[in-house]
């Protein structure tokens, strides 16, 4: 997406207000994560959808998977989509990512997305006595089924205090170790959210260490990976590359525009070239039917990817359970 040169000397100023948090590794060991959301979690014909493939298959260095999407319900109760998460419809799934955890990849949640409801006033966004009783139905879904952090892909209007608030109650709750993400569309790093009016810049400055990185959407026209421009953008901003993880379609059935992998390979790596390996990273939205392989072998994105993100490295997954 172009950013007119008005619009980016007026924002540069607030690019200052960007903390500067300890680099995580060293540009020689930092390795960008691979991240998967699994959304569609059945076929068209009702059977699961296995996620074990990306533990199973060679070539694959996955780093986390994102169950989802989980909704809060005014009036209801959470579900995983369209069921209670405990739902029997589930039990492959949830016994598969047990299996993940032990092969080294970490298995998070998320909220939210683009149905409307889990951050309103009537929900997560209300008064105390409000926000206690719906965030009690998260924090025990992440107890209950050991998710090992959650994804708050705010999408809907939001107000900066209700954010502060929910970020600083998981981290109290789930600790240093408990991984707590944001999925903000790519332009709201760099201007006003196109969604719910949060200020990003804001966010990072005072939780930015409560807050392990940024799932930036680069597509519904609010980024776009054809070329490095709208990350070099951000980074440019102030925003730190490794905290900043590249989104991508993995099939154009899941919107627009798809970045075919030849092409998103040659923007990785003029990325890599220009800062020094330190990019934050791909997720894919979704898996179940991502390309090359489709419906039939989504798996081979994240091959293709592990090949785009760390060229000539040979995975290690230590896997301790026979599949």
């Amino acid at each position: 997406m172009l950013w007119s040169t008005l619009f980016t000397s007026v924002l540069a100023g607030l690019a200052s207000a960007l903390p500067a948090p300890e680099v995580p590794t060293t540009s020689s060991t930092w390795n960008p994560r691979l991240i998967l959301y699994f959304q569609t979690t059945h076929d068209r014909n009702g059977r699961p959808i296995s996620m074990l493939p990306l533990v199973k298959e060679k070539g694959i260095a996955m780093s986390e998977l994102y169950i989802c999407s989980f909704h809060i319900n005014a009036g209801g109760v959470i579900h995983l989509n369209d069921y209670p998460p405990s739902d029997p419809r589930f039990l492959t799934l949830w016994n598969e990512t047990m299996i993940m955890k032990e092969a080294g990849v970490r298995i998070m949640g998320m909220v939210g997305g683009a149905a409307s409801g889990s951050f309103t006033q009537e929900t997560l966004d209300g008064d105390t006595a409000t926000f206690e009783h719906y965030y009690g139905q998260l924090r025990d879904v992440i107890r209950q089924f050991e998710l090992q952090g959650m994804d708050l892909d705010i999408e809907q209007h939001m107000s900066q205090e209700g954010a502060y608030r929910l970020i600083e109650r998981l981290h109290k709750d789930f600790g240093d170790d408990f991984v707590i993400t944001m999925a903000p569309v790519a332009d709201s790093l760099i201007g006003p959210d196109s969604f719910g009016d949060l200020n990003y810049t804001a966010i990072e400055s005072g939780l930015g260490r409560e807050i392990d990185w940024y799932n930036a959407q680069f597509y519904s026209g609010f980024g776009n990976m054809s070329t490095p421009d709208d990350y070099l953008r951000i980074i440019d901003y102030g925003w730190k590359p490794y905290k900043v993880v590249i989104g991508q379609l993995t099939s154009p059935a899941n919107g627009w525009p798809y970045v075919p992998y030849d092409q998103l390979n040659a923007t990785i790596v003029t990325l890599r070239d220009k800062l020094h390996h330190r990019i934050g990273g791909i997720f894919g939205w979704e898996y179940f039917n991502s390309l090359p392989g489709g419906e039939a072998k989504p798996w081979e994105w994240a091959q293709v990817m592990t090949q785009i993100l760390r060229p000539g490295m040979v995975p290690k997954m230590p896997i301790s359970r026979t599949l």
